[in-house]
């Protein structure tokens, strides 16, 4: 938990509070707090948030209405500030891959073509990096704690990812620092989860860059 403070419950009870939107993320899915948050899209791009009442850490956008932001009992923090936390706890993770096993995966899928239904239509690059990666929920609420996993391939649209052990959360926020790339966080909706021998491919499409 980054924060704890005080929560006016007078105007989380207000019905003025919430608007209906398709992509809404109306409630905080840990303690139901209305957090007056929307979903990001490539043209909105995601930040983070903080639920004022549980600490639970969102990467979304604001809600707006008449062009000026709902104000919910979540408040944007940094970016920084939440992966300097998620990695103080990281390099304790029993969870890692062998880097030489990686090696040999990523070879053996640049001489492989895909099968399958391809919801990507870019051409992949065949590239092993170690990046971190965020577990996020349905609502974008972070949802595990962080991973340090292995770029298989990336595209415009997508990646592959590697790892010892299965993600299931929908979503993950990637982060490039630890691969020494300078590029802006971003986030991905999984769509395919398989079992590689004894480690897992995860692979997904691009949602929106993470503003830092």
């Amino acid at each position: 938990m980054l924060e704890t403070s005080v929560v006016d419950d007078n105007y989380a009870a207000e019905p003025s509070a919430a608007c209906e939107l398709d992509d809404a993320i109306e409630r905080c899915g840990s303690c139901s707090t209305p957090v007056l948050l929307r979903r990001p899209n490539p043209s909105s791009p995601a930040s983070a948030w903080l639920c004022r009442r549980c600490g639970s850490v969102f990467f979304a956008r604001p809600q707006e209405q008449d062009g000026k932001l709902v104000r919910g009992v979540a408040k944007p923090i940094s970016y920084h500030d939440v992966m300097r936390e998620l990695n103080t706890h990281l390099a304790s993770s029993p969870h890692s891959v062998n880097r030489h096993d990686a090696m040999r995966l990523v070879e053996c899928f640049a001489n492989r073509k895909f099968m399958g239904t391809d919801t990507r239509g870019q051409q992949r690059h065949i590239v092993a990096a170690p990046v971190t990666v965020v577990p996020l929920s349905g609502d974008l609420r972070i949802a595990a704690p962080a991973e340090r996993v292995l770029t298989l391939n990336v595209s415009s649209g997508g990646a592959a990812l590697f790892h010892a052990r299965r993600i299931p959360q929908p979503y993950l926020a990637i982060d490039f620092t630890y691969a020494g790339v300078n590029l802006l966080p971003v986030l991905l909706e999984t769509t395919r989860v398989r079992q590689i021998a004894n480690s897992y491919e995860i692979a997904g499409r691009f949602v929106c860059r993470i503003l830092p």
